[in-house]
Order: structure tokens, then C-alpha cells, then sequence
């Protein structure tokens, strides 16, 4: 039995309680919504991201990056077929270097990128039972998106996974108040502290917390890379540099889970005995389930599961363990 330290809410634990039992609605201020329309949408559009797409028709879903030439991140992106557009959610940060892309890329494609966050209000319902509580108030994709309605409102239903056990964005026009009215009664708010603990035990990284442009794909780790990286489709900008670290067999860096019997801190310095300078904490909370737990960007030398490395907080070195993500397994 895990002790839980007096410094977590009850309000946090609370809302962990749901997202791993339940559902509730988490905010996310900082995911934008591009469409990209047009009839060569889809060709485009694989020709600048590191999965492969082709698969991507109506109703299906897709992760992947969008790279500079030279292999660093731009953006990390997630991608939903409708039937006249594709729907993006990109981080809010990279949202001008993602429209650039468009704008500087389209050549002679018929392709149209523009932002559409303001224009609806984002709904994401996580947790194990959001496709069963959200049927029963409106129809959902049997696929992976659609349009639906709610309370006589069209809705555009995407399905995502957010904190690892699945759930549903549902983005819904501003003008739309009574089916926000609906969502927002029937489901309980998530507070971003149990958003944190979750998102980091399902493995998946924030950009500008745990990546940033200065960081190649294969960095995040085997799960990241898998999901969002193709070794076997045609060119895209940055490709010859993947191909090139994937022809090695690997980077000089893993991010890495990190579990611990006392607080991990953001920013802390990670030491290892091969080398006292082995990486740097990116996140940490503390997890009802596992204990002090957190995210490092780790030299190789240091980011085999199982190994012992010591972390330098405030309150002294720490000791912890190095876990493959995601931790949650």
C-alpha cells in the first residue's frame, strides 16, 4: 500500500480516481485545431509527415511528426479523416511553425491548412468508460471520427487517448451552448495535477516539457517512435537524417520513465556511475499507483530499464529507477 504525502489533494486524487475507473473532462488550453481541405489533402500531407498515411481514410486515425530538415521536431500531431478534411491537434506552441509548414510546402496541391480553434470549444472525456457514458448521449463513430450530434448541435466526435486508458475529443461550435451545457453537467472536471500524473504513466510526452525542437522522434523512447515513425514509405523533410540514426541502431539519448521512494524535481540533474552528467528530469508528479514517478532525457549509458541512477533535488540526491515508458503497462 502506497503512502499517500499530505501535500496531494484530495481534489487530485479524486480526479485520478476517475480517469482510471471513470471519466471526466480535461482542459486543454494548449492544443490547436487545424483542417487541411482539398482534394490532394491526403497526398500532401504524407509527403510531410514521418508515419505512413495512406491508410488514413474516412473515419481513421493517425499520430506523427512533422520534422525539420534536419530530423528535429517541428510538431508532434495527431490526425483524424472526415469526409470533406482532415482535423490536426498540434500543441499550441508549434501551431505557427505547423501553418507555416502548409503555407511554405503547397505548391501546386489543392490543399487549404487553417487554424479552427476558435471557432468550436474542445470537449475531452477520458477514461475507460468515456464511450460508453458519451453513447448514451450522442451517436459516436464506429470508427475513429465523425460528425454527430447533441442536443440537435453538430459535433465533430474524435476518438484519442490522452491518459492512457482512451476517450473522446468532442469539439463543439461556440454557437452551440446547449450541448457544451451537456457535456459540462455530465461529466466531472479533470485538474491538471491528475492530468500530469496520468499523461506520465501512460508514456506520452509535452511538448516544450519533455521535447522540444531540439529533439529527434527516436529520442522519446521505442513506444514513441513505433507510433509515430515509418522506416518504410517514401521521402519526407528530415527523413535521410531518421534513416540515418535508425541505420545505426540508435540515439545518444532515451527519454525514460523514473520511479522513485521520494520527490523528483523538474529540471534536476541526473547522475549515473558511468557519468555524473547522465540527464535532466523533464517531469514529475506523484502517482497513487506507482509512487514518486517522473521523465528524464537520459544519455544511453544510463536508460536501460532496471538501472539505478541518483538525482540531485533540492532536498538532496535522490535514488530511482529508470523504467521504459510507459510506466503504465
Amino acid at each position: 500500500m502506497i503512502e499517500i504525502p499530505a501535500q496531494i489533494s484530495d481534489v487530485a486524487l479524486r480526479d485520478y480516481d476517475l480517469l482510471r475507473d471513470d471519466c471526466g473532462l480535461l482542459n486543454l488550453p494548449n492544443v490547436s485545431l487545424v483542417t487541411l481541405k482539398g482534394d490532394d489533402r491526403k497526398g500532401w500531407l504524407q509527403g510531410q509527415a514521418t508515419a505512413d498515411l495512406r491508410k488514413l481514410d474516412f473515419g481513421a486515425s493517425n499520430v506523427f511528426c512533422l520534422t525539420a530538415i534536419t530530423g528535429h521536431l517541428v510538431s508532434v500531431c495527431e490526425v483524424w479523416a472526415l469526409s470533406d478534411a482532415l482535423f490536426l491537434t498540434v500543441p499550441s506552441s508549434t501551431l505557427e511553425n505547423v501553418l507555416k509548414r502548409v503555407e511554405q510546402m503547397v505548391i501546386m496541391e489543392d490543399v487549404v491548412g487553417e487554424e479552427v480553434s476558435h471557432q468550436f470549444q474542445m470537449f475531452s472525456v477520458q477514461g475507460p468508460t468515456a464511450t460508453s457514458r458519451l453513447g448514451r448521449l450522442m451517436p459516436l463513430p464506429s470508427l475513429d471520427a465523425g460528425e454527430s450530434t447533441l442536443s440537435d448541435m453538430p459535433v465533430y466526435a474524435l476518438r484519442s487517448n490522452r491518459t492512457g486508458l482512451g476517450g473522446w475529443d468532442v469539439w463543439v461550435p461556440k454557437a452551440s451552448a446547449a450541448a457544451m451545457e451537456v457535456l459540462t453537467s455530465e461529466f466531472p472536471p479533470i485538474g491538471n495535477e491528475a492530468y500530469n500524473i496520468a499523461r506520465l504513466e501512460a508514456g506520452i510526452p509535452l511538448f516544450g516539457a519533455d521535447m522540444n525542437e531540439k529533439t529527434f522522434p527516436p529520442e522519446m523512447g521505442k513506444a514513441f517512435e513505433e507510433r509515430h515513425v515509418s522506416y518504410s514509405k517514401g521521402c519526407y523533410m528530415g527523413q535521410e537524417v531518421l534513416m540515418r540514426i535508425h541505420s545505426r541502431g540508435h540515439t545518444n539519448k532515451t527519454w525514460v520513465g523514473l520511479a522513485s521512494e521520494k520527490p523528483l524535481e523538474i529540471g534536476a540533474t541526473v547522475g549515473h556511475r558511468l557519468r555524473p552528467d547522465a540527464g535532466t528530469v523533464t517531469s514529475a508528479a506523484f502517482s497513487p499507483d506507482f509512487g514518486y514517478i517522473g521523465a528524464a532525457m537520459l544519455r544511453n549509458e544510463a536508460a536501460f530499464d532496471g538501472e539505478v541512477v541518483q538525482v540531485t533535488t533540492s532536498q538532496g540526491i535522490v535514488e530511482a529507477e529508470v523504467r521504459q515508458m510507459p510506466i503504465l503497462r
